[in-house]
């Protein structure tokens, strides 16, 4: 079944009165966050972060059919039915482009913190990779420390060893390089609301 369209507002962070550019402002600022070609060296980041952009398309896909039936309801003609006499000059203009820069710059902090929810997502199921590689390499050991005579267990021991140090390698290879995403986009949440306290 398809998402719906709180679910879809809710992927790309937007509220209930998100407007057609809010929602191609915050789809571009996630699909340039998560884009699979970001993790293009983790082939493991690589595939969930493809299974996250599908989420992501379908959340835009369904609030701009939304929004396009909407639009044809109220017979409004496109955005610039909404302001009115369409071209404005002087102090008007320059109004204009204040609200559409902080229009721009929250709908660019939607898409960041949208983006935050899916890598601590990524982040919690690296953590538990991690977690079930330690408890591999802690049962291997007690099977190898206690079962060194019967030669099936020591074989088991062995290959749970082994395979809990590979998975705690790989997930923490993992959890730096989201860690890394995530201290990006930190950077980039800051100097946008700093921006915004100037518009």
């Amino acid at each position: 079944m398809g998402m719906n369209y709180q679910e879809a507002l809710r992927a790309l962070g937007l509220e209930d009165d998100a407007t057609e550019a809010d929602v191609k402002l915050a789809y571009k600022e996630m699909a340039q966050i998560l884009h699979p070609d970001k993790f293009a060296d983790n082939k493991k980041l690589a595939e969930r972060a493809t299974e996250q952009m599908k989420q992501v398309n379908e959340a835009r896909d369904t609030l701009l059919k939304y929004q396009g039936s909407a639009a044809r309801g109220s017979g409004r003609r496109g955005a610039g039915a909404r302001g009115g006499s369409g071209s404005s000059t002087g102090a008007g203009s320059r109004a204009t482009s204040y609200t559409d820069r902080a229009t721009s710059l929250r709908a660019r902090l939607a898409g960041i913190a949208a983006a935050r929810v899916q890598l601590v997502a990524q982040l919690d199921h690296e953590a538990g990779r991690r977690r079930v590689g330690i408890y591999l390499v802690v049962g291997g050991l007690a099977c190898f420390l206690f079962g060194r005579f019967i030669k099936p267990l020591l074989a088991a021991a062995s290959i749970a060893f082994i395979w809990g140090i590979i998975q705690i390698f790989s997930a923490q290879t993992n959890i730096n390089t989201i860690k890394k995403h995530l201290e990006t986009l930190n950077e980039e949440k800051l100097r946008c609301e700093k921006e915004l306290e100037k518009t």
